[in-house]
């Protein structure tokens, strides 16, 4: 029991310290890179059940949700003064810009569907649905602020997971897959540029347009009081979309530890670092012709995404009710170093539930 109280104490201690680091902020994401997020919940939250041989067939849905109103350069702070360009009478840079974004809303519906060949092979579908909006700030006549917006059914991922050096109380499994380029890049708004509908930048796309290999080596350990694992991911993109660019290859590793507590009850904590490449490529629809400074908003510069980052989450799993179980999960960055000025991120939420049949 002291060992278990020592756990729920380091908990609450991580779960205050998240809650009282309103102001920390992470690298603005294109929703392929948010629908990233959603697959760890998916595949972390119990999906695969051990009673595989009456249980084959699982199902999960997923809910994620970010926001973003700050912006960072490396690891320095920027207000939307520093990123906002005034106009004549300001000098101009290639880090300030007639148009700024402000606010940034993502929100991804993912369903997954899993089918247990064998005690160690599985293969997984989800299908992701997108949501999005951007309030804007500009010194364009008639256009000092706007809204965009954009959804739709984004790329679609198939996985298998293979699972291997099992014990009784430990294993590890590695997934690879193929995600499959459904989501549109060719979402039209209308944007200061010019009259009408234009195309959307890169962080308003519901897809990468690129064939992509998702794959994840994952390490487990079950306890008595406590159970932990580790993760090593990493996305490979496959050459350029339609639009000429494709968005930057990511490599991921994470550790985390859960207690397992009575009554359906575990919770946790998780500390991932991510690295992420910048766009490659660009879409030239969304440059204006001055050869200086090419780009009208810093979401339309490709040089301007990617870097390092270090997240700590909270999360639990819970029973729900039947063959149904849960999880709640809540995460801010801790450490950042961003390729500039990039939009931040307040906050990821995600809910996950799932169940076998």
């Amino acid at each position: 029991m002291g060992n278990l109280s020592v756990a729920v104490a380091g908990f609450r201690i991580a779960l205050l310290y998240l809650l009282t680091q309103a102001t920390t902020t992470m690298a603005q994401t294109v929703p392929a890179d948010l629908l990233d997020v959603s697959l760890e919940d998916l595949f972390a939250a119990n999906v695969v059940e051990s009673d595989t041989s009456s249980r084959r067939w699982h199902f999960a849905y997923s809910y994620g949700r970010s926001t973003f109103d700050e912006y960072r350069d490396g690891s320095d702070r920027l207000s939307y003064d520093d990123v906002l360009w005034s106009g004549p009478g300001e000098v101009k840079t290639r880090d300030n810009f007639p148009v700024v974004p402000t606010k940034i809303t993502q929100e991804v519906h993912s369903i997954l569907l899993a089918y247990e060949i064998s005690d160690t092979l599985g293969v997984r579908v989800s299908v992701p649905f997108i949501e999005q909006s951007t309030d804007h700030i500009s010194i364009v006549p008639n256009y000092s602020d706007f809204n965009i917006s954009s959804d739709g059914i984004g790329d679609v991922v198939a996985m298998v997971d293979y699972g291997f050096a099992a014990s009784l109380n430990s294993g590890w499994r590695v997934l690879g897959g193929l995600s499959i380029p459904t989501g549109s890049i060719d979402e039209e708004g209308d944007t200061p540029r010019a009259a009408g509908d234009q195309q959307l930048p890169y962080t308003m796309q519901i897809g990468s347009g690129t064939w992509d290999l998702p794959m994840a080596l994952v390490y487990e350990k079950y306890g008595e009081q406590f159970n932990w694992g580790a993760e090593l991911s990493g996305k490979v993109r496959l050459g350029e979309n339609d639009r000429d660019y494709r968005l930057g290859h990511r490599a991921g590793l994470s550790v985390w530890s859960s207690v397992a507590t009575q009554g359906g009850f575990s919770p946790g904590v998780k500390l991932s670092y991510t690295w992420q490449g910048e766009i490659d490529g660009e879409d030239a629809s969304l440059s204006i012709p001055n050869p200086a400074f090419p780009y009208p908003a810093p979401v339309t510069d490709p040089s301007a995404f990617g870097g390092q980052q270090i997240d700590l989450a909270v999360y639990v799993d819970f029973d729900i009710a039947g063959n149904w179980t849960g999880r709640l999960n809540y995460s801010k960055p801790i450490w950042l170093d961003l390729n500039g000025p990039q939009s931040a991120q307040n906050y990821h939420f995600g809910l996950t539930v799932t169940t076998g049949f």
